[in-house]
This record gives structure tokens, sequence and C-alpha cells, in this order.
């Protein structure tokens, strides 16, 4: 991830630097020079020391929980309820208050946390019959949630069944029940043996453990209030307005047990709910703020060397999951099924001149894949050699896969989403340079995946994806069980041994490097996708930072951040 921030970074910059000499960042750019910019002495050196300021705020060396901060007002966005349920929740202060089975670092690596790692055979704290959908999770017999109250395996269970049964969950379709078969033992039986990847994770690290007691005793059953066991306590919450930690100094895990994530390094957090950039902006500029969740884009700058609040605090920048890219209708229906042309189109999109076009707030792909998932470092995927690993635009591979197509100057539909117009008139400039013509489609969530099923209905198609991993977000794109018939892509791919390779790539067994490097050649020799940019979220942390600790999804853990003596 770091090379990613750091590009990011300098492209912030040397954007910054360009709208400053009067150079205009939104218009086309000539695909030969569309990164010709060169940045003065001065402004190398600015960019050395935010390279280097950036890349320390999350390099591991520097974990030292020795120093307690008094207070952390961090500006995040607003809670309309507290409610610990749900595979995808993101509500402020749960990842502090609650804990699961496991948990994920940022990087992907599960730990346990209440599973008792000593334990078990399948994985650290499980066990599993082979063959059957039996699993079993042994969980450490000395948990204590916030009121006193002993967590035991019939709180795991009641949690488990209580977030299922109430629909709040994802990817569970095979889950049938938890049952406690002793105080700390857990059984949670499946209708199958589970095998997909990810799957373990999907399910043990998506549920907070509750005392049942405990949320029976809450007048708002934890809707208003919050009730865990993890290494901050609640306070109190204001609808609207914010919600109070404070450390829980009797905390039941043993402190060489604990992972960094566990850690408590603020004596008191309060999460302020302020959605406004402007007033997130002025909140660390008068101090009333310290930390800053997913700041805009175009905000950081002020807080980089060099801007208006580079002495208040830092910015640690990190990836989007979604995957931004072009995906061409391989049907017979569609000028795109020539192979050839397909390729002409994917060397002739100059991606850097592209991300600078629109202002330096994305991060270039090398393949279909983003640094975000665990997965990305498992390939080289840079040097993997394609159109989407060029260096620049080769004009002479553009017009040598151009002159082999049976392309006559027709006009090429491009499909997508209002919301990126911009880059998609920007593609269709790139392409224009090389006499390829493009008319812009644009269509909403309502009309989109209708106009995809047509294929005489558009040609290319600019989109974004998502998964757990790299190649969850490519069954979500191009597996053949997203169509209705089962035998091809949504993109109108027929390869049965491209489709079966991705079926591989997203099996515990089969999910490997060379598996992945040979799904992506295979996707490159024929054209069948490009991977555009990535997106990036943006976090302001205060000058005595040292650490900035995040967890599964990158999940923003401010109590856990390491800080420097005053």
């Amino acid at each position: 991830m770091k090379k990613k921030v750091i590009s990011l970074i300098l492209a912030v910059s040397m954007v910054t630097s360009m709208t400053a000499c009067g150079s205009s960042g939104g218009g086309t750019t000539n695909n030969n020079n569309a990164t010709s910019q060169t940045e003065t002495p001065s402004e190398e050196k600015k960019d050395a020391a935010v390279v280097e300021n950036s890349a320390l705020l999350t390099d591991k060396a520097n974990i030292d929980n020795s120093v307690e901060r008094d207070s952390i007002t961090i500006g995040w966005q607003d809670a309309t309820t507290l409610a610990p349920w749900g595979t995808n929740n993101d509500t402020p202060g749960n990842y502090e208050v609650y804990e699961m089975l496991y948990e994920c670092t940022s990087s992907g690596e599960r730990y346990g946390v209440l599973a008792d790692e000593s334990k078990g055979n399948f994985e650290p704290g499980c066990d599993h019959e082979d063959g059957t959908g039996i699993y079993t999770v042994y969980i450490y017999d000395y948990i204590v949630d916030h009121a006193g109250n002993p967590i035991t395996a019939s709180d795991v269970a009641f949690s488990y069944n209580y977030q299922f049964n109430n629909e709040t969950t994802s990817g569970w379709d095979d889950f049938i029940e938890a049952t406690a078969v002793d105080d700390y033992t857990v059984q949670f039986e499946f209708s199958k043996e589970q095998e997909n990847l990810g799957w373990f994770d999907n399910f043990f690290c998506r549920c907070f453990i509750v005392n049942e007691d405990s949320y029976n005793a809450s007048p708002s059953k934890l809707a208003n209030d919050m009730c865990g066991s993890g290494p901050y306590k609640f306070v109190s919450y204001t609808s609207g307005s914010n919600l109070v930690l404070e450390k829980n100094d009797d905390y039941w895990q043993n402190d060489e047990l604990r992972h960094q994530e566990q850690h408590a390094n603020v004596k008191n957090l309060t999460f302020q709910f302020v959605s406004e950039n402007v007033q997130r902006v002025n909140g660390v500029a008068t101090g009333s703020l310290d930390m800053v969740q997913d700041m805009a884009f175009e905000s950081i700058t002020d807080f980089v060397d060099g801007g208006q609040y580079a002495d208040k605090a830092n910015v640690q920048a990190y990836s989007q999951k979604f995957i931004y890219y072009l995906d061409p209708n391989c049907s017979e229906d569609s000028p795109m099924h020539d192979e050839n042309l397909r390729k002409a189109v994917f060397y002739a999109i100059d991606q850097d001149g592209l991300i600078t076009a629109l202002g330096g707030a994305y991060s270039r792909l090398y393949a279909y894949a983003n640094d975000y998932y665990s997965d990305y470092d498992m390939v080289d995927w840079a040097n993997v050699d394609t159109y989407n690993s060029k260096t620049a635009v080769d004009p002479d591979a553009v017009k040598q896969y151009l002159d082999a197509s049976d392309y006559n100057g027709e006009k090429l539909t491009l499909m997508v989403m209002s919301t990126f117009a911009d880059t998609a008139t920007i593609i269709a400039a790139q392409l224009a340079a090389y006499g390829i013509n493009v008319e812009l489609l644009q269509v909403d969530n309502a009309t989109a995946n209708a106009t995809q099923a047509d294929s005489t209905a558009w040609d290319m198609t600019f989109g974004m994806m998502a998964g757990d991993y790299n190649v969850q977000a490519w069954s979500h794109d191009f597996s053949y069980n997203n169509t209705s018939t089962g035998d091809r892509t949504t993109t109108f791919i027929v390869d049965d041994e491209w489709n079966d390779l991705l079926n591989l790539c997203n099996t515990e067994d089969g999910h490997t490097a060379e598996n992945m490097q040979a799904w992506w050649e295979m996707a490159a020799e024929h054209a069948y996708t490009m991977g555009i940019y990535a997106g990036n979220n943006y976090n302001i942390v205060p000058e005595d930072c040292t650490y900035v600790c995040q967890g599964d999804k990158l999940r923003f853990l401010p109590g856990a951040c390491c800080f420097k003596a005053e």
C-alpha cells in the first residue's frame, strides 16, 4: 500500500503546483505529454518530506504503547444507532467497545480475540469435523464485559443466532445455528462443509459478541448505549452530536496476549459527528478536533508540508477497496468483439494522464487488482508485462493493433454511471487522438443492469467492483454464475478455461500466486478487461501521533494509535 500512497501524495502536490501556475486540471490532455510537468527542487524537497511522513505513520517499527494521551476528539460520520449487529457494521466505537471471536489486521492477517488460539487443530482456536458442516470454537475462560458479566459460550451463541435471525448478515447462507457445548466451547453448524475463499473471516470476524444479560438489561437493547468486553467502555451518546468512551482499566486480556488493535493509548475518546468538510477543516484548525476520519480530498493539501495547517496535523492516506475498471462488450453484436480493437483501446489509454486530469484524487492500477486487499502482494503486478503495466502510451503499439482490427471508425458506446462522466469523457478524448470514436451513454442505478444485459446497447462500460479479496472482485465481475444462462460473463465473454481458473482462485486451496497471475495473464492476453484506478481515503492525525492503527477493512482505531510524549 505504501507505494500507492506515496505516488498519490506526489500527485496531490503536483496538481496543487499546476493549479498555482495557472494550469487546468480539468481539461483533456494530450496522450504523449499529460504527465510531463516538472517539479522544482523546492517542490521535490516538500514531496520527499510528505512521502517520508506518510510512510512513518504506518511503519510498525514505530509502535510504542508506553505513552498515554489524555484525550482525543475525532471527527466522524453521524450515527443514528449504536446497535452492534450486522456483518457490515460501521458504527463509531463498536470496534473499541465490542469484540469478536477473531479479528483481522489492516493487512488481512487473522488473530484470535475471544477465541483461545492455544486450542484447536483446524485453525488456532477452532476444530472441524472433516466432511461435515460442524465447526467448534474455544473461547478464553476469563472474559468479562463492562457490566462485570462473564462472556461465555452461551453469549457467543446468542450473538450469532440473534444477528443471523434478524437478517443483518451477508454471505451466511449456509449457517444453521450456534450452540453452547459447555461454558467455553461453541459449536457452529452449517448445511455443508465450508470451502469458499474467505468464508472463515466473513463468518468468525463479522459478529460482535454481547453478553445476553447485558443486552436484556439495556433499556434501548444497546441501540442508544453500549456494553461489551473491549478496551473502551461507554460513557455517553447524544444523537446527532457525539459518542464518548473511556479506557477500560479492567480490561480482561493479559498484556502479553493483546494485539495492537486491543490497546488503549488514549484515556478518553470522543467521536464528534461532523459531516460537513468545512467544519472538519475548521475543527482541526481551531483545535476542537484532533483527528478526522476520511477527510475530503480537496482539503488534504491544507495539512501537508506547505499547507496552511501543516503544523497542526498530518495526513495518512490509504486505498479504498473499489477497483475502477473498463470492460469491453465481447459479444458478436459489438465491434469490441475484435480482440485487436480491444487491445488498441487499452494500449491507447493513458492512466497517469487521466488521473492528473481528474485532479490527482486517484491511484493508477497495474492490473485488475487493488492493494487494499491482502492478496495484492501475492503477485508483482507492475512487472507482469501487459497494457495495464505500461509506463507510457506507445503510439506504435496502438497503431499496430488498430491496423490489425476490422475497425472502420464507427462510434463505440461507452456506458457509464453519471457519477463518472468526467472519467469517461477523458477516456473518450484519449481514444479520439488515435481515431477511435466514442460516445457516452450515461445510466443510473435503475437502468445499468438492464442496459448491460442488452448486448446491442453498449460497447464498453466503466464501473467499479469490490470484494474481500481481489479474486472475489474478479468473481463479482466475471463469474458465469452472475448471468441467468450460466455460460458466459456479464460482458459476454465465453472462455470456460478462464472461468474455471477464476473459480479455482476463489477456493481456499486454489488461492495461490500462480493461479492469480495465470488468470490475469489470460485476461490481458485476450484484453478482457483493464484496471484503471483506485480511489483513496485520508485520515487526519495530530502532530504527536507516531503510528496510525487500522483494523479489519482498514477501520480507523484512534485509541490504538501510538503517540510521543510532549
